[in-house]
């Protein structure tokens, strides 16, 4: 029996494997030819219970791109072909591996989800073939999930970056599509479900916003992989140098004012009760800074390599105890 961590997010799913091995890859998935034209290419082409072939991730581009849509996303029939490139990249397969799936879902709708993932995933053999020959199949013995947030917070504490003291931590999850706030009454490190929320904010919106400037510029609307490339860097569309720095800055700027004003409109007077602000997610990578403003001088850092990972180290963690 192995454990893998799995955080299926809008914009990227995140796996930990045995040793905390890590990966991740771009939340689409688009079908595609089982052929190798051998032109020194290694996409790698899957396909799962014998269904149509597909790629994932940085290589499915183009109008047939699909993603989660749904908050319940492990149930999300565009999420699987997602679950199963997920346990793919991991190479833990060759045999019919058990697996101890660890992962999570919003607290809103969390009672709910975990008990449609369960009907769906428990018990259940997934068989996955690549279009060179390979294959490897999981059965998903058991299933173990953690609201998001939840997962953090283990992290958190297994890492020793926050331990019980008098206060209250408040962890700021920046997502592509939302950001997720989880507050935990740091005496007993119970989520104080009153003051957790989510805001309708992410690093989607500076996406679109990049998506809205190059199409101006350009005179045609860019697809989805090429505004989020230009959110660090120039890029080259329709023969011309766009996006990057100068025109993602403005839009960064607004996401993280959105967090702090929408943190201070849910959170009012308990905002002075705050004693650890932890920004967590690819979001808080790029403007996880500029909340410090929330609790001066009350930011606990995460490692920039764990960011994106906090969640998802988290459940496993759950799952492995």
């Amino acid at each position: 029996m192995i454990t893998i961590g799995l955080d299926l997010g809008y914009g990227d799913t995140k796996v930990i494997s045995e040793n905390e091995q890590r990966y991740i890859f771009p939340s689409r998935w688009a079908k595609a030819e089982s052929r190798n034209w051998g032109i020194g290419g290694n996409i790698p082409v899957i396909s799962v219970d014998d269904g149509d072939s597909f790629v994932f991730g940085k290589d499915a581009i183009g109008s047939g791109v699909r993603q989660p849509q749904e908050d319940s996303r492990l149930s999300d029939p565009n999420s699987y072909p997602l679950l199963a490139a997920a346990l793919w990249v991991t190479n833990l397969g060759k045999e019919n591996t058990e697996v101890t799936l660890a992962s999570g879902t919003q607290l809103g709708s969390f009672e709910k989800e975990v008990e449609k993932a369960r009907n769906l995933l428990e018990g259940k053999t997934i068989k996955i073939k690549s279009s060179a020959g390979e294959e490897q199949k999981f059965t998903i013995s058991k299933l173990v999930m953690r609201p998001q947030g939840v997962g953090a917070a283990i992290y958190l504490l297994n890492r020793g970056l926050i331990r019980k003291q008098y206060g209250n931590a408040v962890i700021i999850d920046i997502g592509f599509r939302t950001t997720d706030v989880l507050t935990i009454n740091m005496e007993n490190m119970e989520p104080i479900v009153e003051l957790s929320f989510t805001i309708q904010a992410g690093v989607g919106d500076v996406v679109s916003g990049i998506s809205k400037v190059i199409a101006k510029e350009t005179g045609f609307i860019v697809p989805a992989d090429v505004a989020r490339d230009a959110i660090s860097s120039k890029v080259v569309y329709s023969q011309k140098e766009v996006g990057g720095p100068i025109v993602s800055q403005p839009l960064l700027d607004a996401l993280a004012q959105k967090v702090i004003d929408d943190m201070r409109e849910n959170m009012r007077e308990d905002l002075d009760r705050i004693t650890a602000l932890i920004p967590v997610g690819g979001g808080s990578i790029l403007v996880g800074q500029k909340l410090d403003e929330l609790a001066p001088g009350h930011m606990v850092k995460v490692p920039v390599e764990d960011m994106q990972f906090t969640n998802v180290l988290g459940y496993r963690i759950a799952a492995s105890q």
